[in-house]
């Protein structure tokens, strides 16, 4: 009983760090799929698309009956909220970042994704929604926690061995093209740093995050597919299952990437906030490089094995920073519970 009672224990005080994790393992599982799928001549925006209608009715579901007797009253400042953070999260980061993959290499994606954690940073610093000291040890953490991840994550896209290899991100057929492709990822990048920032704001005065999640994929989907009619044609509507392959690569990403994800990640906003939570976006990187020097049989180099280091070292860094500031707000609200022995 004591056993079970340290496990439950342990797994409640770690859940948030695995659940992260996970979500960017699945991630990187769902991204080679896209790669194969799409190669054989499927649309990627279709398969955004559908992965979004699946996540929308499990989020709905899920929210009906897990929140029923939780979910605040609905408003229409609730609603312009949930359609902003879709228009954020969906349509301007992950819609724009399928589309910026037709004009440069997923090298630069890479690049911008792992970003994110910077850039929410210095957002939630604007916002006040994080506090930083810059010569304390929780400081210092955290920005060289920020520092080793960015660097660890550019090392893995951009330099294999002795040498730094330029021919991932050579290949932009036009400059032109390749432009309109860098504004795209920064688009995406600025899009979903924010929506870190707006999901912590809205989950204070309305803290359903599974009602606000599927109500966020509603709105997403609805905007992913009026873009999407006008820049596919109607053919490409039409899957070719290949297998089964489309299939399963649709229901992870409906169920698992996208649909549980949006959850996971407001839950861990609302309770963490939005610097821990995007922190564990460089780990996308480390995860597709284990996968496809283990499991798909490409070679490893120095470059790499260094960067994925550096990565997780970063990721440290910054966890233990926050660790260590969540545990002092404890200690601060711990203190307050109890009147002083000698009043004034």
């Amino acid at each position: 009983m004591e056993i079970t009672r340290c496990l439950l224990t342990g797994f409640e005080a770690s859940k948030a760090y695995l659940f992260l994790a996970l979500n960017e393992l699945f991630l990187a599982v769902f991204m080679i799929l896209i790669e194969s799928v799409t190669s054989s001549g499927v649309s990627a925006l279709v398969i955004v698309v559908y992965e979004h209608v699946i996540a929308t009715i499990l989020l709905a579901l899920l929210a009906f009956f897990l929140e029923r007797n939780e979910r605040p009253p609905l408003s229409f400042k609730i609603l312009c909220y949930a359609f902003l953070l879709g228009l954020l999260q969906i349509t301007l980061c992950q819609l724009l970042m399928t589309i910026a993959l037709q004009f440069v290499s997923s090298g630069y994606e890479s690049i911008g994704i792992n970003l994110v954690p910077s850039v929410v940073f210095v957002m939630a610093l604007f916002f006040r929604q994080e506090k930083l000291k810059f010569w304390s040890i929780n400081g210092q953490g955290k920005i060289w926690g920020l520092v080793l991840s960015a660097a660890g994550a550019l090392v893995l896209v951009l330099w294999e061995g002795p040498v730094l290899l330029t021919s991932r991100l050579s290949n932009i057929q036009a400059i032109s093209d390749g432009v309109i492709g860098l504004i795209m990822i920064v688009v995406g990048v600025l899009a979903t740093s924010f929506w870190n920032i707006m999901v912590k704001h809205v989950t204070q005065f309305y803290p359903a995050e599974l009602s606000l999640s599927a109500m966020m994929s509603f709105f997403g989907t609805i905007q992913t597919a009026i873009v999407t009619v006008f820049v596919i044609s109607w053919s490409s509507w039409e899957l070719k299952w290949d297998g089964g392959l489309v299939l399963v690569t649709i229901l992870l990403g409906g169920i698992v990437v996208t649909g549980l994800s949006y959850y996971v990640m407001t839950w861990s906003i609302k309770k963490n906030g939005p610097v821990f939570t995007s922190a564990f976006n460089p780990l996308l990187v480390v995860f597709s490089f284990l996968l496809q020097t283990f499991v798909l049989g490409d070679s490893a180099h120095l470059g790499s094995i260094v960067g994925a280091v550096s990565v997780i070292f970063g990721l440290y860094l910054i966890l233990w920073a926050k660790a260590n500031d969540m545990e002092k707000k404890e200690i601060v609200a711990d203190d307050s519970v109890y009147p002083p022995l000698i009043q004034a």
